[in-house]
């Protein structure tokens, strides 16, 4: 015997519980025939610590796995896209002092293409820096989303965009940011 079944909801708590854990019925003076044996994937702490289950009261926990690894992903993205907007930097500086120095049809108009994507590259990456370095806080959600959706006007970035979105907006991910 490794569980005790509550006569009131049915659930399968441990041994040892004192209280059902869903409806809080006392367990302790409960006769021999409410000891059953069971797999102990059904009882009630094995059903809770598995990914996306849901404690009792509907509530999620705050440091679950999908909303952990929801910001890992989300990270690797903010600095995939720091390092891409940095390269744009880099590649623009090269323009503008190079530009004039190209064999081509119009040299200051390889300049004045540098200066434009530099700014924005400029621009970006330290967005994007500054998102990759945020903690997680519930302010951070919304940056994310933000984030996410700058990438997602790139047809580029779709394969990495869409399934981030997809996960960021999940209940596990708001509670892991504190936005229940």
């Amino acid at each position: 015997m490794n569980g005790l079944r509550c006569p009131q909801c049915d659930l399968v708590n441990l041994l040892t519980a004192e209280k059902c854990h869903r409806c809080g019925r006392t367990l302790v003076d409960l006769p021999p025939t409410a000891q059953v044996s069971v797999p102990i994937e059904q009882t009630f702490l094995a059903q809770q610590a598995q990914a996306g289950s849901r404690p009792p009261g509907g509530r999620i926990s705050p440091d679950n796995e999908t909303g952990r690894k929801t910001f890992f992903w989300y990270r690797v993205y903010c600095g995939g896209m720091f390092a891409l907007y940095g390269t744009l930097v880099v590649m623009a500086i090269w323009l503008v002092f190079a530009g004039t120095n190209l064999q081509m049809d119009d040299p200051e108009g390889a300049v004045a293409a540098g200066v434009i994507y530099g700014g924005i590259g400029a621009i970006f990456a330290v967005v994007y820096g500054v998102a990759l370095l945020l903690p997680r806080k519930p302010f951070n959600w919304i940056v994310g989303i933000v984030m996410i959706a700058i990438g997602l006007t790139s047809c580029c970035f779709l394969p990495a965009t869409v399934p981030l979105i997809i996960f960021w907006l999940k209940p596990e991910t708001k509670a892991y940011f504190g936005r229940e």
